[in-house]
């Protein structure tokens, strides 16, 4: 029967030119007008095996489907193409904690991928770690043609250490943080730009200011910032498995209206992926940053478990570079329609300048950590990124180890 249908395809591929409809199957929120956006559809679409197959894979892109398939219906001269799509949920709740080495986290809030079916996203989160912050996020794609607009809302809060000559000292850190920005889209889910101001809030408050007269006990800092975001994105998603690359570019400037003091940071985040045989996927995340040198009171680099290195616990460093790896490799161990079950081994290594440092600090041997791990991954294949992880990393070339569980992949 399969056989007939594909014969059946290529006599009307090779009769056929054009299809003059397009039509989607098996949607529940998502509207087929968002969808046509993506395969780039203008009134009639060449019927040919590459620009099907492209099309097929692009509507996968957008992640809001567990399958996605295409038939071409004849009747008379008219020819339709229809997308058999199996939808996803993409209202998730979510849940995220870890602990480290005494340091422990949690994340509850809501995930939303696919608001009004036109893939409005929205991420709304309490987290507790040392201190409460509050995060509000939305994006709002291609709402005049290529241009998209977003905003975030941030009370950003946590028990922060900072290096003084006698040792690491403690403050607590409350970041208000509002921004407004804009997206183009070159090649849409491909190729985009996003261009952003804010206005930023730091508070610094010591934990033990008898102890410490010498280091100042309170003080605050406003900035405004321009910030500029952009990315390639040609990773293939065949249900959990990746095949290609990403790279993401962010540029920001800040300027301190009190001090008069401008800083900048520039952060660029490469992940490639590839498929191997037997159900397996290679996956590396290569991240590098540098920012001005001033000896900032808070550099923006952090060392951290959550963010870059499984196993070292909760902020323990900060600086004005840095050079980290991560290197996973997944195997499927079991999947059906709506399950899956992977193992993960990774390594993470890293290394940072220091505010104030020089940037063969970087090559130290002392200034670099190495972490090794094991992980598992349950995935409800049903639902957008609901992949219950939960990794536990020790040191190779450090000191330390935990276990970091998440929702999603690390990277």
């Amino acid at each position: 029967m399969k056989f007939a249908y594909l014969l059946f395809c290529c006599l009307v591929l090779c009769s056929v030119s054009y299809a003059q409809k397009v039509q989607f199957d098996g949607l529940k929120r998502t509207q087929s007008a968002y969808l046509l956006k993506f395969i780039g559809w203008t009134g009639e679409a060449k019927l040919n095996a590459a620009y099907l197959s492209s099309a097929t894979q692009l509507i996968k892109n957008t992640r809001l489907f567990s399958e996605v398939h295409h038939e071409l219906i004849i009747d008379g001269a008219d020819t339709t193409v229809k997308f058999i799509c199996k939808e996803i949920q993409t209202l998730l709740p979510i849940l995220e904690f870890g602990s480290t080495q005494g340091n422990s986290w949690f994340r509850l809030g809501l995930l939303d991928e696919n608001g009004r079916g036109k893939g409005i996203k929205t991420v709304l989160f309490y987290q507790y770690n040392d201190r409460h912050s509050f995060y509000l996020r939305q994006s709002f794609p291609l709402v005049f043609k290529s241009w998209g607009l977003n905003y975030w809302l941030r009370k950003w809060s946590f028990l922060e250490p900072f290096p003084f000559a006698s040792g690491n000292q403690y403050y607590n850190y409350t970041n208000l943080n509002a921004e407004i920005s804009t997206s183009y889209a070159f090649e849409i889910n491909r190729n985009e730009l996003e261009i952003g101001l804010g206005f930023i809030n730091e508070e610094f408050t010591h934990t033990m200011p008898n102890m410490y007269k010498d280091s100042p006990e309170i003080f605050t800092q406003e900035k405004v910032s321009l910030k500029t975001t952009h990315k390639f994105n040609y990773l293939n998603y065949n249900s959990f498995y990746l095949n290609g690359w990403a790279n993401t570019l962010n540029i920001v400037g800040t300027y301190e209206l009190n001090d008069q003091i401008p800083f900048i940071s520039i952060f660029n985040d490469i992940r490639i992926f590839k498929t191997l045989a037997f159900k397996g996927n290679l996956a590396i995340r290569h991240r590098i940053g540098i920012s001005s040198n001033t000896n900032v009171f808070l550099a923006p680099f952090v060392l951290d478990s959550y963010y870059n290195i499984r196993g070292i616990g909760n902020r323990i460093d900060r600086g004005t570079a840095s050079f980290v790896i991560n290197v996973e490799y997944r195997q499927a161990l079991w999947e059906n329609n709506t399950w899956g079950v992977q193992v993960v081994t990774f390594c993470d290594s890293g290394t940072w300048r220091k505010s104030g440092g020089k940037l063969s600090d970087m090559a130290r041997t002392d200034n670099m950590l190495v972490f090794a791990g094991l992980g598992a991954r349950l995935i409800y294949k049903k639902a957008h990124d609901v992949i219950l992880r939960l990794d536990y990393g020790w040191g190779i070339k450090g000191v330390g180890s935990g276990f970091i569980f998440g929702i999603g992949q690390y990277f």
